[in-house]
């Protein structure tokens, strides 16, 4: 899946940091812009208790989260594979060291074991190729998890005390290996969280549906044929536009919590919501089209 992500995105150039900024901000932007366009250029006013306004507001909201989605998975995605490169890549380094290479051209032929990591650790020897100095090289690294901070202030150990620390690199490759395969059986162990995911939100829409379709709009629609008002004070159109909302809350705010006790450095389980978000709304579509429209508006 994730080589699919891998050709299909582009290579961005842009900071991550920036990036993700932009991101966070692109659904509060688009839902602006759509109020904006619908009241100045339109000249029509949002009305947010329209059933059929709500599930358009939650379609834009789905789209502009699906790209934060997918580049937080992308990420989460690409650090665990770099983490998991880290054991192969210190016993590639062990072998050149013992073979009388220097640091530098002992890392640079560790790169040929690399697949994920090689963007960082070709930054740390090409700038010490053209003279940087240790600290300034290794600094290039990324430091989004413990494992790759370990590493980069391991090589600056090694480079500063010398090549006979090569004896320290099977200990140490031993203990992140250890590491890395207990965060390995950890995520394994907490993919549960992702099914409390789907089921929370398929138990959320089944009952909705149901509610929806079996109580509140017979009722409505009886009450309008003998022309009383339906239960006073509830109205089954602001009924069905808060049941949209509370769809798309609720599929963000699982994604979010989902991803925090998985142990996830970045929002991954978002994807997953976006996923259920979009089949939730085509539902409510369905039934917005074919059972709302037959209530009269006063109903």
């Amino acid at each position: 899946m994730m080589d699919w992500f891998r050709e299909v995105l582009p290579k961005v150039r842009i900071g991550k940091k920036k990036l993700r900024y932009f991101l966070f901000s692109l659904p509060p932007v688009c839902l602006a812009a759509y109020f904006l366009i619908s009241v100045f250029l339109l000249h029509r006013t949002v009305n947010f208790y329209d059933p059929k306004e709500a599930v358009v507001i939650s379609y834009l909201a789905a789209a502009s989260i699906s790209p934060l989605a997918i580049f937080e998975y992308r990420w989460e995605w690409e650090l665990s594979a770099m983490e998991v490169e880290v054991p192969e890549f210190l016993s590639a380094l062990e072998g050149g060291i013992r073979g009388g290479l220097p640091l530098p051209q002992a890392l640079a032929e560790s790169l040929k074991y690399l697949k994920y990591l090689r963007r960082d650790m070709s930054k740390v020897v090409n700038a010490m190729w053209a003279g940087e100095t240790v600290e300034k090289a290794v600094g290039l690294m990324r430091k989004e998890s413990p494992i790759l901070s370990i590493l980069a202030d391991y090589v600056l150990v090694l480079a500063r005390s010398g090549e006979q620390l090569y004896r320290t690199i099977r200990d140490f490759r031993e203990s992140v290996n250890t590491v890395v395969n207990y965060m390995r059986k950890l995520r394994e162990s907490t993919k549960s969280f992702l099914a409390t995911l789907y089921l929370v939100m398929f138990v959320y829409l089944v009952t909705t549906a149901i509610f929806l379709t079996t109580f509140i709009y017979p009722l409505a629609a009886q009450a309008a044929e003998v022309g009383q008002a339906f239960l006073t004070s509830v109205d089954p159109y602001v009924l069905t536009t808060l049941i949209v909302y509370g769809a798309l809350i609720e599929a963000v705010a699982n994604g979010a919590t989902a991803s925090y006790f998985m142990g996830s450095r970045y929002l991954a389980a978002l994807i997953h919501s976006v996923i259920v978000l979009f089949i939730s709304l085509a539902l409510y579509t369905v039934l917005i089209y074919t059972q709302l429209p037959q209530l009269p508006p006063g109903a």
